[in-house]
């Protein structure tokens, strides 16, 4: 009986160690799983090649180029994820092909969680290409993500890359240390998806052309926000764009390219920021500490949009050193803000693949009353530096086409100009940067040095007034 007892305690412990047994997969579950993937991605439906590049035109996020496809695996489920493309840059004009990143079918493994969600994973190598560009390749491959079936619907997946390469560039072919892509998203009101979209790069390495040089990256991060998108809306609106893009169909095309701008949330924002930057080329070598780009855009209507851009650069340096290196800027900030931008017409016409002719477009800038803010505007150098602000705004009824008030601050144009002047090949910038100079009002600041300041005013008359003096006055006729 003691025996028996003791066997008894021993399974019983082995049992609790080990866990509770998982539950076989069930096609219920299957369906469920297989409808959260599919609104978290949305497929094009059956789609040619043809149409599916056509629409990897028109569609700014990523998109399944066909169905999701999950069944019962034992106790877990088997998906079949359907190939993806997404739209990186849009192409320049209509003669080359845009930037995009496209990856084949695969397999994925998901289980079930004690809390309702799926974790997916895969340890395959994938067949990826970047645009024109050629084959990624990869020592390993992982993906790992999440799956929420829920009310929440909080959907994310990671596809992690080491040793990526890419076949088919001209010369020597770019190495990247890991590549990591992210997606996730979560369901938002009336039937919107809040996204983002992260691109992480470790330790790339480009070759130029010719063996002139190279370009080393530590890190860059690509970070994509759009909240409120409505992806399915999107998506089925791009796909009969591109039916119906065609002289004979008779179909609203204009409405069609509104359904697909519609498609997009009211707010995005996107930043782009590197770190660790060294560039050699011709015995010449650039570093960076840090160089960052962000753009975004919100209050985004018919009317137009609030846009804002920014650019920051930190530890700018340059070996050979040359004679103005004192003069040249080792970090800077621009940030400008344009209100009332007419967004959802360049939009239409991104997406429709066609573009705006130069009149059209100058006509569209003018009638906008497009205000310009300067937001900060700053770059250091080691004895100089400079300062702006203001806003300017389009204007129609004003003789140059916009009207409006600057501040401009220079600090060590001083020593520039004496630098210059006692350079014979940099006579004609002396001579430019003196008149600059003579129109500044100049000042002392608490420091200690000397700067100039600037009071520039753009007239809707046509005239252009630098601390009350009208330059175009000072130009000579014969120029």
């Amino acid at each position: 009986m003691r025996r028996f007892l003791c066997l008894a305690f021993g399974l019983a412990v082995l049992t609790a160690a080990a866990g509770p047994a998982r539950a076989q997969a069930t096609a219920e579950e299957a369906a469920k799983l297989q409808a959260a993937l599919e609104a978290w991605q949305p497929s094009v439906g059956k789609l040619s090649l043809d149409e599916v590049d056509a629409v990897t035109r028109k569609i700014p996020i990523p998109f399944s180029v066909s169905d999701w496809q999950v069944t019962p695996d034992g106790d877990g489920y088997r998906v079949q994820a359907p190939g993806f493309r997404w739209l990186l840059s849009a192409a320049p004009d209509r003669f080359h092909e845009p930037y995009a990143i496209s990856c084949d079918a695969e397999t994925l493994r998901a289980v079930p969680t004690p809390e309702g969600r799926f974790t997916l994973s895969s340890d395959r190598l994938l067949a990826c290409r970047l645009g024109n560009v050629g084959l990624l390749t990869a020592k390993s491959r992982r993906v790992s993500g999440t799956v929420d079936p829920t009310a929440s619907a909080n959907t994310e997946v990671t596809v992690t890359l080491d040793q990526v390469s890419v076949a088919g560039w001209e010369t020597r072919a770019p190495t990247i240390d890991r590549l990591v892509l992210t997606r996730k998203a979560r369901s938002a009101a009336d039937g919107r998806w809040d996204g983002n979209a992260r691109i992480a790069i470790s330790g790339l390495s480009i070759a130029f052309p010719d063996g002139t040089g190279t370009l080393a990256i530590d890190q860059i991060l690509f970070d994509c926000g759009m909240p409120g998108t409505d992806l399915r809306g999107l998506i089925q609106a791009a796909v009969a764009l591109t039916r119906a893009d065609g002289p004979e169909t008779g179909a609203d095309l204009a409405g069609l390219r509104d359904r697909v701008v519609a498609g997009l949330g009211g707010t995005s924002t996107s930043t782009l920021k590197a770190e660790g930057l060294r560039a050699k080329r011709n015995g010449v070598t650039i570093k960076l500490a840090s160089l960052a780009f962000g753009l975004g855009y919100r209050n985004f209507t018919r009317e137009g949009a609030d846009v804002t851009f920014r650019a920051d650069a930190d530890g700018i340096a340059t070996d050979p050193k040359w004679a103005y290196d004192a003069w040249t800027p080792a970090t800077g900030t621009v940030q400008i803000s344009l209100q009332g931008f007419p967004l959802w017409e360049l939009f239409a016409a991104s997406f429709a693949d066609r573009e705006i002719d130069t009149e059209a477009e100058e006509k569209l800038f003018r009638e906008a009353r497009i205000r310009f803010l300067f937001d900060t505007v700053r770059l250091s150098a080691p004895n100089a530096g400079l300062e702006f602000s203001g806003a300017i705004a389009t204007n129609p009824d004003a003789v140059l086409g916009s009207a409006g008030a600057l501040k401009l601050r220079l600090t060590g144009i001083d020593g520039l100009v004496k630098a210059l002047q006692a350079d014979p090949k940099a006579s004609q910038a002396a001579a430019g940067l003196t008149m600059l100079q003579v129109l500044g009002r100049q000042i002392t600041l608490p420091d200690g040095r000397s700067a100039r300041d600037y009071d520039i005013v753009i007239d809707p008359s046509g005239k252009v007034l630098v601390n009350g003096a009208d330059v175009q006055a000072l130009v000579p006729k014969d120029l």
